[in-house]
């Protein structure tokens, strides 16, 4: 292969001049630049200290990639050089985050070079930034630190380390709407191979000015010590002080000169660089930067935490994303007994003695709130801040058996924290409030105690065998809680679809096509003895052939059932009425049972076919193989690549992009998003009733496979037998569908 040495795009051997701008070629990778047939690789994007970095295209796919490319003279010609990098390269790629760059391939060139595929992303990294704006505020650096602890923390807890964390290594999009999800980590599992890099980035670091590995790396990691999470720490902890100083603390001009400081010398006080911050943000930064590691923060949550209390010490509110555009929001929280509220997963704060905590400055967009008290199960509401005050009441449970129903959001339109309380009791009575009863089950069906999920649909994971009961609502109450949303239109006990949608005058958008898979019928095995209880009771069943939509049902296809109808129930996280720039091709969420119905009738209308929601034996069906009775669509072993799931973001990808397909070609039957069935709640044959069920206030139905943020391992798995009961009116940011036709 040879390159321009001026634009650096990449041609055959037989090219002599770029035909761009006529410079001379020169060799660099020996052979065409094309990997395994189907990688070209177009233009050189940089040189690091270990290899060389490509922007590729898939020949078929046609998607940008980045390709690395590990050179051995540049690694000092390790023999073990392509196994060990293949065991860093499969670390790497079991990290799935939105934080953290995808790794999507592995492959070796001429039995010596191995290579490394990854998600191309465009945008400027930490360095470029910091290089520019020279210091950053300490909300503008707590956005950054929160975005990067995200994905260092989804490593850390599969037991990866990243070795080598810097500005260098740290990405920022340009095409994302917050800080949140701009934030990319390169590089994940790469460390333990780069045995030449040391010196070369030094040297690279005093001619080009890069800031490279020796002043970032913890005092254990000079002495030969195996590092761990703390290890990361510490080189978070450089990068936060190189954000609000303006430099790293340990300098020097050469490589023992730093090495002695970063193991023996205090990091200079902010004062010292000309800065003036906080004591307490000091503290914490200082924290990190501790000599000894059990000294030092203990892991990425609670090093954003302290951030969080010194940053907003005076308003406890979530600023997981300052740089959101739109207003911000007072959540006004009242918990049953008090307890510690987590927003998006990161503490902010315990509730006072009176069960309320303020939380002011909550940027817009969906949040999901946490509510955990030693001895109660957690609780857990899923929460759509437009800028208005909105107030929560979570009643916990004593009880491990009982399953918590999220808690109603009230907007109100008092801002002023202090009248709280008498605000909640004027919205009680309007009849706005539901509360959630719980009750213990009993052993009519055994229930584990197990640690709860993250999400709304969690405690109906580690909650197996109870069921939600609504306290009953006065008339007064329903019809409130109906005009403010909170009760759906009900689907009749019969479980047939609700009136068509009225059509409003027809907005031309485009007709989004269905891909339909034809799954041949047969007999299975539905139910597993060995899993939770809703999945015991393995029996027999058969099953007529049927057509199933490749992929759950996407945003834009529903927003043309939205703007040809002028159905009214927009999901919630949709902008002005429309999905999101970018997530058009992402599962529709926050779709109720009858939603789907609705959808389900008029596409029935446009296609003049007649399409449904699978019953629960064809979707199980499906998942299983047909008669393979497979634990997964693409097997009986667990495989993080298959399915976008384990997710702290919670955040669905698009469809088919990381899905292993059955052996009939849908995809993600596991992930993504929970699927509605048009099958109500019910035991498997043999398996006793809970008495509960008969005192349901509303239809409840089966939904299947999973969500971006259920568990893939441990003994709440998802697989292809998992079910739990959903009310039919329940809008959840987990909870889309995918419809069959006969």
């Amino acid at each position: 292969m040879k390159e321009c040495q001026l634009c650096k795009n990449c041609y055959s051997d037989e090219v002599a001049t770029c035909p761009k701008d006529g410079m001379p070629t020169v060799h660099t990778i020996v052979g065409e630049p094309v990997l395994e047939g189907k990688y070209h690789l177009e233009c050189r994007l940089g040189q690091g200290g270990m290899g060389v970095v490509y922007k590729a295209r898939h020949a078929y796919l046609k998607t940008q990639l980045a390709i690395k490319i590990i050179l051995p003279d540049l690694v000092g010609n390790d023999p073990q050089l392509v196994t060990r990098f293949r065991q860093e390269a499969l670390a790497a790629a079991a990290i799935r985050h939105q934080n953290v760059v995808a790794v999507t391939d592995y492959g070796v060139i001429q039995s010596s070079i191995p290579f490394l595929v990854m998600e191309y992303v465009e945008g400027e990294s930490l360095h470029d930034l910091l290089n520019r704006e020279k210091r950053l505020s300490p909300e503008e650096s707590f956005a950054l630190m929160s975005a990067i602890c995200s994905g260092v923390g989804a490593a850390h807890h599969q037991g990866i380390v990243h070795r080598d964390l810097k500005p260098l290594n740290i990405m920022i999009c340009n095409d994302r709407p917050d800080m949140s999800q701009a934030v990319k980590i390169l590089d994940f599992g790469l460390a333990k191979i780069k045995s030449g890099e040391l010196l070369g980035s030094f040297i690279q670091a005093q001619t080009t000015g890069l800031m490279g590995s020796p002043y970032y790396m913890a005092p254990e990691q000079w002495a030969d010590d195996d590092p761990d999470a703390r290890s990361d720490i510490y080189s978070l902890g450089v990068m936060l002080y190189q954000m609000l100083a303006g430099d790293v603390p340990f300098k020097g001009s050469s490589i023992p000169a730093i090495m002695k400081k970063h193991i023996s010398d205090p990091p200079p006080r902010f004062a010292e660089m000309g800065v003036s911050v906080s004591p307490e943000l000091e503290r914490v930064v200082f924290h990190a930067l501790a000599k000894d590691k059990e000294k030092r923060t203990s892991s990425v949550e609670q090093m954003v935490a302290e951030l969080r209390d010194v940053i907003y010490a005076s308003s406890v509110g979530a600023q997981t994303s300052p740089n959101i555009a739109g207003p911000a929001s007072t959540l006004n929280i009242r918990t049953e007994p008090n307890a510690v509220v987590f927003v998006d997963n990161v503490p902010v704060g315990q509730t006072r003695d009176d069960g309320w905590i303020t939380l002011n400055g909550i940027q817009t967009g969906s949040h999901n709130i946490r509510v955990s008290k030693d001895g109660f199960s957690d609780w857990y509401s899923d929460v759509v801040c437009d800028g208005n005050a909105k107030q929560i009441v979570a009643e916990l449970s004593a009880s491990s058996h009982a399953i918590p129903k999220p808690g109603v959001t009230v907007a109100y339109n008092n801002p002023d924290a202090s009248s709280a309380s008498n605000t909640l009791s004027a919205t009680q009575g309007a009849g706005a409030k539901t509360m959630v009863q719980q009750w213990e089950t009993g052993t009519s069906i055994g229930v584990e105690s197990v640690p709860p999920k993250k999400s709304f649909l969690s405690p109906l994971v580690f909650g197996l065998g109870a069921i939600f009961l609504l306290l009953a609502l006065g008339g007064a109450g329903v019809g409130g809680a109906y005009m403010l949303g909170y009760i759906g239109g009900g689907s009749g006990s019969n479980g047939q679809a609700s009136p068509s949608p009225t059509p409003s005058p027809a907005v031309d958008v485009a007709t989004i096509p269905v891909d339909l898979v034809g799954i041949p019928g047969g007999k299975f095995t539905m139910g597993r003895d060995d899993g939770a209880d809703w999945e015991k009771g393995e029996h027999e069943v058969e099953v007529k052939s049927f057509r199933m939509d490749k992929t759950e049902v996407t945003n834009e296809a529903y927003y043309e059932f939205i703007a040809k109808t002028g159905y009214d129930r927009i999901p919630e996280n949709w902008v002005n009425g429309k999905p999101k720039a970018g997530f058009e091709k992402h599962p529709v969420q926050y779709v109720s049972y009858d939603d789907a119905l609705a959808f389900a009738v008029w596409r029935s209308q446009r296609d003049g076919v007649t399409y449904r929601l699978p019953t629960e034996q064809e979707w199980e069906y499906a998942a299983r193989n047909g008669g393979k009775n497979n634990l997964y669509p693409w097997g009986d072993t667990f495989d993080p690549r298959c399915a976008v799931i384990d997710l702290p973001s919670n955040q669905p990808s698009e469809v088919g992009a990381r899905s292993c397909p059955n052996q009939w070609g849908v995809q993600d039957l596991i992930g993504n998003v929970f699927e509605w069935t048009s099958s109500k709640i019910s035991v498997h044959p043999g398996q006793p009733e809970p008495e509960a069920t008969k005192a349901l206030s509303e239809p409840y139905y089966m939904v299947r496979g999973g969500a971006a943020l259920s568990p893939g391992s441990g003994q709440n798995k998802i697989t292809s037998t998992s079910r739990y009961p959903t009310p039919a009116s329940q809008r959840s940011v987990e909870l889309g569908f995918r419809l069959v036709r006969e």
